[in-house]
């Protein structure tokens, strides 16, 4: 049985046991209920009884407002304690599309790159494990998470990526990791002769950059008006921060769009038949410092 993706993937496992689920001083911790019914939900599948903590999870999910933090917090646990891993990577990018500022985006982030991994679409995983090394400074998966950015950027033919990605995970892995910086270190010889300073600068979140020129590249696959993949760059509340985004992005030259009538309010680039042709375009924006992920069309813009 599959009890969560970081198991079945074997790389850089999330610590799904060390959740703290109790209240310091006595005091009711917030969103204690659905805490106690997450905790419930983990050790019934950790016990092999899957089914049941996944219909736990599943009555939360149904029960509980999108706006409210706790929806964000079900749809992880229903991906971390999913049966496959295309139902995990559904809730996971959920998660960092829609709820971008849910302290489990980091593991969202790491976990759909490593199914990416395991897909074969190295450049996707690539992809997120830049924008959780971005987003994600304090995380114990930083290590792990570098190792893996290496060895796929190396494997997709990215050596300078890999190298810049190497050098950064080395500084950043404590010295007492010896078993980890074994591993960082046998691809250091591959990089003796790679110059690193010419890297482009890490992309920004929140779809927009510091750099003022026009970005003439041609981001809108044609027609307009089809494609069943799109680039989201951004996800607001309020409906005025996201047509901020969506003029600046215009006043470089993107065609960016706003979609939504009520919150959340997504800013999204293009429109591709392809998840391919919707990664190359995703790739573009994050060298010109906008960063976003590729999400299928929905209902609402058809």
């Amino acid at each position: 049985m599959r009890l969560v993706t970081a198991i079945v993937l074997g790389v850089g496992s999330i610590s799904i046991g060390s959740q703290k689920l109790t209240a310091q001083n006595g005091a009711p911790p917030r969103q204690s209920n659905a805490d106690s019914v997450f905790a419930r939900a983990r050790q019934l599948v950790v016990n092999g009884n899957g089914s049941a903590g996944r219909l736990l999870i599943d009555s939360v999910v149904a029960a509980t407002s999108q706006d409210s933090p706790t929806y964000a917090d079900a749809l992880y646990w229903r991906a971390a304690l999913a049966a496959t891993s295309a139902d995990a990577e559904r809730d996971y990018r959920r998660i960092i599309v829609d709820f971008p500022n849910s302290p489990h985006g980091g593991d969202a982030l790491f976990q759909l790159a490593q199914i990416e991994v395991a897909r074969g679409d190295r450049s996707a995983a690539v992809v997120h494990l830049d924008r959780f090394m971005l987003d994600d400074p304090t995380s114990l998966d930083r290590g792990r998470a570098g190792l893996l950015l290496v060895r796929t950027s190396l494997d997709a033919g990215d050596i300078q990526h890999a190298c810049v990605a190497l050098g950064r995970t080395l500084h950043d892995v404590p010295a007492d990791q010896v078993e980890l910086r074994n591993q960082l270190e046998y691809y250091s010889p591959r990089c003796a002769s790679v110059d690193t300073t010419k890297s482009a600068n890490a992309p920004t979140s929140g779809g927009t950059g510091t750099a003022p020129a026009k970005d003439t590249t041609h981001h809108e696959a044609p027609p307009a008006a089809k494609g069943k993949y799109t680039v989201q760059v951004g996800s607001y509340n309020a409906r005025g921060d996201a047509q901020k985004v969506v003029t600046r992005l215009k006043g470089r030259g993107i065609d960016a769009r706003l979609v939504g009538v009520t919150k959340v309010f997504r800013v999204r680039i293009g429109r591709y038949d392809t998840r391919a042709a919707a990664t190359a375009a995703m790739r573009e924006l994050m060298a010109k410092k906008i960063a976003g992920f590729v999400t299928e069309i929905g209902a609402e813009e058809k």
